[in-house]
């Protein structure tokens, strides 16, 4: 969904990438959907990824997950002159301090690897201090190295977090100092609420996606799926979206995708108040239940105990709701 000018030159440099060792080819590339779309956001986005592959430095995404954020770093990476090195993406989320710590710090870490391009980490301020330590005593020394003499002495690091300045904490002040270091190389990623009109526009591009994977065809979306898909708020974004999407085409591959065939939750919650037919509450809460737990255990590749932490659940309790929901884990790991 390139536009002119800017658009189309990111299209040609794109079109003439060979494949990179991270596994991501130019197809894929031009397919990712946090590219898609016509905002001016969008078209911001594209441009930030262009400058940045032009250079060395550290990289930092703000925004709220779900975004696509290890997109964008993949992005960055096969646009630079690193491409011909593997791209690592690290979910910090799913490894303890003491692993990741040795994953990135140790005899053979990740950091002091010169034949990585770029390692992607997808949470900055969730990490335990120690971390958050070491990773700015490597930006700090990264900086004084100058590229192209010989001095770098590890891969590019982009950085990932939803923080905010108000729930900064002791435990966090070492991210607060790396946030604002990086704050100049960063970008704020603006939430799908505030670009609604890309809505209709991601989700045709996820349902060709899925379509795909399920070996199906979707020949007609109608236009109300995609007023709803638009009026809602997405809390985690293109995962979330995407998650809804997967249940309708996994569950009953339609021809025609209808307003009946996505969850009560959503059909629901975007009316000001209670249609006039009503609705079947218990079904509507247990739609927006079990698409929760979807999105939590994609989040974390299938790890119940992360999944039940970012909901706030005991493991026990986790495990009977998705056994009462019939949820296939299997699904959700990555």
């Amino acid at each position: 969904m390139m536009r002119n000018g800017t658009g189309r030159e990111s299209v040609a440099a794109i079109a003439a990438l060979p494949a990179s060792m991270s596994g991501m080819n130019a197809a894929q590339l031009m397919e990712c959907e946090c590219f898609v779309g016509i905002s001016a956001w969008v078209g911001e986005l594209r441009r930030y990824v262009e400058r940045q592959a032009q250079h060395h430095q550290a990289v930092l995404l703000l925004g709220e997950r779900g975004l696509r954020q290890e997109q964008i770093a993949r992005a960055i990476h096969a646009l630079s002159e690193r491409r011909q090195k593997p791209f690592l993406s690290v979910n910090a989320q799913t490894l303890s301090p003491e692993e990741l710590d040795h994953l990135l710090n140790g005899p053979n870490g990740v950091l002091g690897n010169k034949a990585i391009g770029t390692v992607f980490l997808n949470e900055l301020v969730g990490l335990a201090p120690l971390l958050q330590q070491r990773i700015a005593i490597y930006l700090e020394e990264q900086r004084w190295r100058e590229p192209g003499s010989g001095g770098l002495s590890g891969p590019r690091l982009i950085l990932a977090t939803q923080w905010h300045p108000e729930s900064m904490t002791v435990e966090t002040r070492i991210a607060y100092g790396l946030v604002e270091m990086l704050r100049p190389q960063g970008m704020v990623l603006a939430p799908l609420r505030e670009r609604r009109e890309d809505i209709p526009l991601i989700a045709a591009a996820v349902i060709r996606r899925l379509a795909r994977r399920y070996g199906c065809s979707v020949d007609e979306v109608a236009p109300a799926v995609m007023r709803l898909l638009a009026q809602y708020r997405w809390e985690r974004n293109i995962d979330e979206l995407e998650a809804v999407l997967e249940s309708v085409i996994a569950h009953l591959p339609p021809l025609r995708i209808t307003a009946a065939h996505l969850p009560a939750a959503l059909r629901n919650t975007t009316f000001n108040g209670i249609p006039a037919q009503g609705i079947e509450l218990e079904t509507t809460i247990e739609g927006y239940e079990r698409r929760l737990i979807e999105v939590a255990l994609k989040q974390t590749g299938g790890n119940q105990t992360r999944a039940a932490q970012l909901l706030g659940l005991r493991v026990q309790t986790l495990n009977a709701k998705i056994k009462r929901l019939s949820i296939d884990c299997r699904r959700t790991q990555v």
